[in-house]
């Protein structure tokens, strides 16, 4: 169930990391999506998807 909770978490950052990057580009305000992204796990889901945690 931790597992469950834990990718749930790094989903909803990662929406919101992408949330960020689209504001980005566009001009507009993105500090605050980057700073959720952060809160809910995104960043680490990025470290585990990139990084290929357990593989190595």
């Amino acid at each position: 169930m931790a597992r469950k909770a834990e990718l749930g978490g790094g989903l909803v950052g990662l929406i919101f990391l992408t949330l960020a990057a689209w504001e980005w580009i566009s001009g507009d305000s993105w500090v605050v999506w980057a700073i959720l992204g952060f809160l809910f796990g995104g960043f680490g889901a990025l470290s585990r998807l990139f990084g290929g945690k357990g593989n190595g």
